[in-house]
């Protein structure tokens, strides 16, 4: 368990930290899935008719696939930038900044969509 003394003169009694202290990397990956629940839907439809479509056509369709999944997560980085503008004070009160939410967050569907990408190739 951390603690920390303190360098008051009076007893050199100990208190512990926070959970937040001791766990900000928890925090913040809760932090960034809350973000990306708010817009998780619509990426996973995108995601799934993308997965659908190499399933029919295989990897011919893939760049094409792969420019619209680009175009798609664009769009929505614009919409939820316009729409979700005034949230974003929360998630910078916590210590979270805005390029850790949107890095982490279109990091986690890009990855989603080319493990999906891959599994419907697998079951072809």
């Amino acid at each position: 368990m951390l603690s920390v003394e303190l360098n008051e003169a009076s007893n050199g009694s100990t208190r512990e930290l926070p959970k937040s202290v001791k766990f900000p990397m928890i925090k913040s990956i809760k932090l960034l899935l809350t973000f990306y629940s708010s817009y998780f839907q619509s990426t996973f439809l995108i995601t799934a008719c993308c997965m659908l479509l190499t399933w029919l056509y295989g990897l011919e369709v893939f760049f094409i696939l792969f420019l619209f999944k680009l175009t798609t997560l664009g769009l929505i980085y614009c919409f939820m930038n316009e729409y979700k503008k005034k949230e974003y004070y929360y998630y910078q009160n916590l210590g979270v900044s805005k390029l850790f939410l949107w890095a982490g967050s279109l990091s986690l569907d890009f990855a989603l969509f080319i493990v999906s990408i891959l599994f419907a190739l697998q079951i072809k």
